[in-house]
């Protein structure tokens, strides 16, 4: 039994050394998964705060009534292409431009000499929009910044060519030949910057407060005037219409006076006095005391 037992506690004593190099792998292994583990955790917060940091240059969103022109570093903008609305990827060191493609409107003051060298304030609403089958040439030409660039300036310059040319009561009264020349020239001159100009409207016209005031008496005056025409052109009218119906008044007598004669008017009183004898209102007829010898007829004798 000693022998069996010692030869146990040797083969004991010899298979007891591996369990110390069993363990120390399974910690390595242990260290190297911890160790990937937080690489995968530290590259996963890169990717994310690379994404978070790179998203507003890698995404692109064109909104509804927006167009995109894209800027490509390596070989310059897109002249062929207009992005329309949707999501686009592109690469962080391109850049698109989005444009407000819609139709808008912008209210500009001015202060302007008239051609008498009076000065006027003019208020003008101007609706623009960009035109979308040149936006990538108004990119290059102008850029983003186009109403302050194209709009505002060509409408300032077409305005003081045309005001000066007109008199403080033909802008006041904002006769229609000087809109036009507004609207159109605005509209020409723009079209030449890739800029639509839809219409350019005077929304209030200010002078100083004396031509004011005389400009308004003029206009009253005028107005007066015009009406003592008219009443004028109706009297005359009155006039011609009792002119006529006095000549025609005259022509009848004329000739009715010549068809008359002693007999005939006889004639037609005893007819007219047979007449008033057989009607049935009260009467009272006196024969033979009329003239020509015909009946005097008298009216109800109860009146």
């Amino acid at each position: 039994m000693s022998q069996s037992a010692t030869m146990n506690a040797t083969t004991s004593a010899r298979a007891a050394p591996p369990t110390p190099v069993t363990n120390s792998r399974g910690r390595r292994a242990a260290r190297r998964i911890r160790d990937n583990l937080a690489h995968l955790v530290i590259a996963i917060l890169l990717l994310a705060i690379f994404v978070i940091v790179l998203a507003p240059r890698i995404i692109v969103t064109v909104h509804s009534g927006e167009a995109g022109v894209l800027f490509r570093r390596f070989t310059g903008t897109e002249l062929t292409r207009i992005y329309t609305e949707g999501l686009y990827l592109i690469f962080p060191w391109d850049t698109m431009a989005v444009y407000n493609v819609r139709l808008q409107t912008h209210e500009m003051n001015f202060r302007m000499l008239t051609s008498t060298g009076l000065p006027v304030e003019l208020r003008v609403a101007v609706r623009y929009q960009a035109d979308v089958r040149l936006l990538p040439q108004l990119h290059v030409q102008v850029g983003p910044d186009y109403l302050n660039k194209v709009v505002v300036p060509e409408v300032e310059s077409v305005l003081r060519r045309h005001v000066g040319q007109y008199s403080p009561e033909e802008i006041y009264t904002t006769k229609r030949g000087l809109l036009d020349s507004i609207v159109i020239n605005s509209i020409t001159a723009a079209e030449k910057r890739y800029v639509n100009i839809d219409d350019v409207l005077i929304k209030m016209v200010t002078l100083p407060q004396a031509v004011t005031d005389a400009i308004e008496r003029k206009e009253v005056y005028d107005q007066q005037e015009k009406e003592y025409v008219y009443r004028l052109a109706i009297e005359r009218k009155e006039a011609e219409r009792r002119h006529i119906e006095a000549t025609g008044i005259r022509t009848y007598q004329s000739i009715i006076k010549e068809t008359l004669d002693e007999q005939l008017l006889r004639w037609h009183g005893i007819i007219a006095t047979r007449e008033l004898a057989t009607s049935q209102n009260a009467k009272m007829v006196v024969i033979g005391s009329g003239g020509n010898q015909l009946p005097i007829i008298l009216g109800n004798p109860g009146q």
